[in-house]
């Protein structure tokens, strides 16, 4: 179902991972809910591509912040995260992706919702980022 939602997919892929004004074209909860719906359904070798490649191009701060937002969530497997290796962080954000959810939010959605680390731009534009980015990879299908 995932891979068929063309409009999802195209609303994406116009983000701009700079616009950190929350215009309302797509909210970081939205793009983290997205994120997540793509973790559940990509094939572990394509999550693991993307997901690795993104943190890779990332810098050295914002690999930091992703990494907090992820550990400091109380509804968070990932008790550590090693943010200086991309590897590792990409491995954090997927099991977090794919831990049970709570309150009707998967633990990223709580990592990066509202009083969570979203007040942190860095943050903000990195999952905005990684929603364009994978949104992008889904219209070259």
């Amino acid at each position: 179902m995932f891979f068929q939602q063309k409009d999802r997919h195209e609303q994406m892929a116009r983000l701009d991972p700079r616009d950190t004004n929350a215009d309302g074209v797509v909210s970081p909860q939205e793009a983290a809910a997205y994120i997540q719906d793509y973790l559940q359904n990509a094939s572990p070798q394509e999550r693991d591509e993307l997901l690795r490649g993104y943190m890779t191009q990332m810098s050295p701060d914002q690999r930091q912040q992703m990494g907090d937002a992820i550990v400091q969530s109380s509804a968070n497997p990932v008790q550590s995260v090693r943010a200086d290796d991309p590897n590792d962080l990409a491995d954090a954000f997927t099991r977090t992706a794919q831990a049970p959810a709570q309150d009707g939010r998967s633990p990223l959605e709580a990592a990066f919702g509202q009083g969570g680390m979203l007040g942190n731009p860095m943050v903000k534009a990195g999952l905005v980022g990684l929603a364009a980015m994978i949104g992008s990879k889904m219209l070259r299908r």
